[in-house]
């Protein structure tokens, strides 16, 4: 049997991506719409099957329901790719060099 969709601490939102940010590490824009979307799919996937969220134990039953066993798999793939995605922000983030006065106009 699963475990249920930790739901964990209310989601932060990411700090807006500055231009100095984009400057430094243009790939951080659709890593950011992708931490997004993959956001959002989750919270759509819980909202059509609540029940992923699991019982008072934390026990997750799909009753052997396909669809509910793929919402659950998609939601355990989103949860691995944003931690991923956190990762590697991070990881470009601290490796940016540029500040607001290195702007070459």
């Amino acid at each position: 049997m699963r475990q249920a969709v930790p739901m964990g601490p209310r989601r932060r939102r990411a700090a807006a991506l500055s231009l100095v940010d984009l400057l430094n590490a243009p790939e951080l824009a659709p890593l950011d719409l992708l931490d997004h979307a993959v956001h959002v799919a989750r919270v759509a996937l819980i909202a059509q099957h609540p029940h992923l969220l699991g019982d008072e134990s934390g026990r997750l039953h799909t009753d052997g329901d396909p669809i509910v066993q793929g919402a659950a798999e998609i939601i355990d793939r989103a949860l691995d790719l944003s931690g991923a995605l956190r990762r590697d922000r991070r990881a470009l983030t601290n490796a940016s060099t540029l500040r607001d006065d290195d702007f070459p106009f």
